[in-house]
């Protein structure tokens, strides 16, 4: 649906020379990032798109023109903030030599990433778990889509006892109670601390505990 002109909200005093739908996409990142801030402040539950809009500092005609509701909103914000993460991770592990250095790259990047931005961690690892069906199953999703990287691991395995199916499952189940609970307890901006428990959690089943510890806390 097009956004009404009269709707764009405030633009640069002057001539901005903006088209209208650099101003309507301008909006709706403003809309997400709105959304992110008025989620973090009063919970997914409790927000309303009178919060969202004031966050976002545009009117609530211009959320209805992008959004039919506020799960759709989160949705979006969602899926946004995944993909962010997804292009920083493949950035990180372009030069690494192997592959449990591509792990460790790719827990350091989105850890940095989300200490960086609290309210977004909020969002990602808090809120998305509790915000009705149909967001937990986006959550899930992004969560499963991490399976076939940690798979690879299995390759650096000596040959011996082969790793149960459920292996993945629950080194990530393991790490994202353990960042869910920093961000929930309100230490987001810490998250970084936890690299080498998360390194460990990721490595271990595949390289054994001594390897994995050796790689995820090198000597300072």
């Amino acid at each position: 649906m097009p956004v009404p002109e009269e709707e764009l909200g405030p633009l640069p005093a002057g001539r901005h020379g903006f088209s209208r739908e650099q101003v309507a996409h301008n909006q709706r990142e403003r809309l997400l990032a709105g959304l992110a801030t008025a989620v973090a402040e009063h919970g997914y539950a409790a927000v309303t798109i009178t919060h969202v809009t004031k966050a976002a500092a545009v009117s609530r005609r211009v959320f209805y023109a992008n959004f039919e509701s506020k799960e759709e909103c989160f949705l979006a914000a969602f899926d946004t903030l995944v993909g962010h993460v997804r292009e920083l991770v493949e950035a990180a592990v372009e030069a690494e030599p192997d592959w449990p250095h591509q792990a460790i790259a790719a827990a350091r990047s989105t850890l940095a990433f989300l200490a960086a931005e609290p309210d977004l961690a909020r969002l990602c690892l808090v809120e998305a778990q509790s915000a009705g069906p149909e967001v937990a199953a986006h959550f899930h999703a992004a969560v499963r889509e991490l399976v076939p990287p940690l798979r690879l691991g299995r390759g650096e395995r000596p040959r011996g006892r082969e790793l149960p199916e459920s292996t993945e499952d629950s080194a990530l189940g393991a790490i994202v109670s353990l960042a869910s609970r920093k961000v929930a307890a309100g230490e987001a901006a810490a998250l970084e601390d936890l690299l080498p428990d998360v390194a460990e959690f990721i490595l271990a089943p595949y390289l054994g505990p001594d390897e994995a510890t050796r790689l995820a806390r090198p000597p300072a």
